[in-house]
């Protein structure tokens, strides 16, 4: 049974022949389902296959060259310079064992590779060079394009490849994300002829996408601080509203006058949509005259931070406005700090959906953000986890200083410290969750280093997917939980320390319980509270909502001008059954929005295993009963005209008056070829 969980998580060169026989089984027409294949190889050959990837000659577009290879790897600059120094870390290791490293963007075009010379040169017959993407829908299953399409670790090895060119080969790839908002910025491989495969090749990806993750870390961290320090002057001396927006546009830290402002001025009450639009205005604000800039924002408020040369950020100010009148004696006081003072916005707005399950699953966490006691998050891969658990700590913290005054200055902030258990071998793991002393092992790093718990003291740990962590490591973090002290490696004098857990995973822990694969007294331990996030199939009326939202940010992110989703092809989307959950749907909508021209989204920029038709494409079924069927359709369809002329179009009403999901009535507008009918009545009601 433990052979068989390791399998789908690495790759069995023993099965190599195996493998072979079912891809020629079906490169010839038979079906992709099979024992001998791990389902995650499975499911992207399903993929490749729905997306008709040629398996013997992939269209794959020429490599980027010249100003277009410098233009993206300047726009990928900041994760170039964080990833040099690792890149050059790994690459005398690298050569010693036949292998190279590449660095990629978020669509999968590599960006730069090192390593061993006389591979590059292999590579090089391959299209394994700067410039050329290897997007799975383009190249077929690779570890690079599939890790993007998956969010996960991967390893794919020589027969597991889609495309015949590059089964000779081995590779392991994880993703590298933003340390501050997840988004995916690249990812980082591993890859060698199929003889220089090894197990350890993803342990070592893994481990190096966070190196890579701290890196840009602390840089952002330095440019913000370059960008506190001068700006904090204006921050605390004035009572004008001030933002302190970033160098990438995303403000991180207004004054209360600036809340207050705006909610003045009607604009941003939902602190979501503050940051998309001051985002996306405070970079419009910098081209005076531009049209598209919003009537409210004077390009006179935004001022550059400038250090050294480089933009560090920019401040935002707003003119104070006099607060409402009022009644005369001490309440005047007291009137107009409440006008100033209004309180941290609710971490838990940010987490965008109205499903029930999911407005449950926000209560709880509310409720247990201030408390200190374990809470262990369940939900499926890529399902919002850490976002919840994000919103948990700002929560607690913004709750700790709800009631200060103004002139008294906020406690430090606390930390939130992650870390993905999973993808690391015990030793690399304990290394950073528990660090380690001055010379407590070969290559240990000179002073030793602070592990990840104890980086946490005084704030929140996150451990995600704490059911992939290495059983024989479980006893020493349950040692930390109950004993509130941690020894680094190689130490023998216990540090004190104090933190908030919480933990997450995909996992069945009580199975894993039951089947030895985690520590029983551990489970009890972290799971004294526990939050279970729905999946995106069972709140498919937040799907129009989230698609929005969505849409909104990448606006603001690659400045491409607005796009809507038509309401056929937002069907689609409502009806399919997303087992990748939020993280697949914005992996999805983002694609639409690059590779469309149109403003508005058809049903043809739908990924081709979205399309009407597909294979589990969640296509409503058929009724079985053909008695009166027609009839049947024909009543439906004229109560659903009439209450579209009646509503004017507003799918919202309708839905509501009809007592069915939003979702389903869009399911049923497409399936009834009414959408047309839609488009006309929202056109009329524009025209008038």
């Amino acid at each position: 049974m433990i052979r068989s969980k390791r399998s789908q998580r690495l790759s069995d060169p023993e099965k190599n022949g195996l493998v072979m026989s079912v891809w020629e089984r079906i490169v010839h027409g038979g079906t992709c389902n099979s024992d001998e294949l791990r389902p995650l190889v499975t499911d992207s050959w399903q993929r490749c296959l729905h997306a008709q990837v040629d398996p013997f000659h992939p269209t794959t577009s020429p490599a980027l060259q010249g100003a277009s290879l410098r233009h993206l790897q300047e726009r990928h600059a900041d994760l170039l310079t964080c990833s040099q120094p690792v890149m050059q870390m790994a690459k005398d290791l690298l050569e010693e064992t036949g292998s190279i490293m590449i660095l990629t963007d978020p669509q999968g075009v590599i960006l730069s590779v090192e390593g061993d010379s006389r591979t590059q040169s292999a590579a090089e017959n391959v299209s394994l060079v700067s410039g050329q993407s290897w997007d799975e829908l383009l190249s077929g299953t690779n570890a690079i394009g599939t890790a993007l399409a998956t969010g996960l670790p991967v390893q794919i090895h020589s027969a597991e490849h889609f495309c015949a060119q590059v089964k000779a080969w081995t590779c392991a790839a994880a993703v590298i994300q933003d340390p501050l908002d997840g988004r995916t910025m690249g990812a980082i491989d591993i890859s060698g002829l199929h003889n220089t495969y090894t197990p350890n090749s993803l342990a070592l990806v893994a481990y190096t996408a966070s190196r890579i993750e701290n890196l840009l870390s602390k840089n952002e961290l330095h440019f913000r601080n370059q960008l506190l320090e001068r700006s904090m002057d204006r921050f605390l001396g004035t009572e004008d509203g001030i933002i302190i927006v970033d160098r990438h546009g995303r403000p991180f830290k207004l004054n209360p006058y600036a809340r207050q402002i705006l909610r003045d001025m009607d604009i941003c009450a939902d602190p979501e949509q503050l940051d998309t639009i001051a985002a996306l205005n405070v970079r419009q604000a910098d081209l005076v005259g531009d049209r598209s800039m919003p009537e409210w924002l004077d390009p006179d408020w935004v001022e550059a931070v400038i250090v050294e040369g480089k933009r560090v950020g920019s401040i935002l100010t707003l003119p104070r406005r006099k607060p409402p009148c009022a009644p005369a004696g001490g309440a005047s006081l007291a009137r107009a700090r409440q006008y100033v003072h209004r309180p941290e916005p609710d971490a838990f707005d940010r987490i965008i959906g109205t499903a029930r399950p999911l407005r449950e699953a926000i209560a709880k966490a509310r409720r247990l953000a201030t408390v200190n006691v374990p809470v262990l998050v369940l939900g499926e891969t890529g399902a919002g986890k850490e976002n919840m658990v994000r919103a948990m700590h700002q929560f607690a913290e913004s709750s700790s200083v709800a009631a200060c005054e103004v002139n008294v200055a906020k406690p430090a902030r606390r930390p939130f410290v992650a870390i993905n258990c999973g993808g690391m071998s015990a030793d690399l793991l304990a290394s950073e969750l528990f660090g380690y002393a001055d010379g407590a092992f070969t290559g240990a790093r000179r002073g030793g280093m602070t592990g990840k718990v104890e980086a946490a003291h005084g704030g929140t740990l996150f451990l995600d997917e704490i059911g992939e962590m290495p059983l024989a490591l479980q006893p020493h973090l349950l040692r930390v939980l109950e004993e509130g002290e941690i020894y680094r490696i190689g130490e023998t004098t216990p540090r004190k320390i104090q933190f908030k857990l919480i933990a997450a995973t995909h996992r069945n822990l009580q199975r894993e319980v039951a089947e030895g694969r985690f520590r029983e007294d551990l489970y009890y331990r972290i799971s004294v509270t526990s939050i279970q996030l729905p999946p995106l199939r069972e709140m498919a009326e937040d799907i129009p909502l989230l698609a929005r939202h969505l849409l909104q940010r990448l606006c603001s992110r690659y400045d491409a001008g607005p796009k809507t989703i038509a309401d056929d092809a937002m069907a689609l989307l409502c009806q399919y059954h997303w087992s990748g959950n939020i993280r697949e749907l914005r992996n999805t909508i983002e694609s639409m929005y690059l590779t469309s021209p149109s403003s508005v989204l058809q049903v043809k920029d739908l990924p081709p295993h979205l399309q009407p038709g597909a294979p589990g494409n969640g296509t409503l079924a058929t009724p079985t009963i053909a008695v009166n069927q027609g009839k049947l359709k024909e009543s439906e369809s004229q109560v659903i005209q009439q209450m579209l002329e009646s509503c004017c179009g507003n799918l919202t009403l309708m839905a509501r008056e009809l007592g069915i999901a939003k979702s389903t009535l869009y399911a049923k507008l497409n399936k009834l070829g009414l959408a047309d009918q839609l488009r006309k009545i929202r056109q009329d009601r524009r025209t008038h």
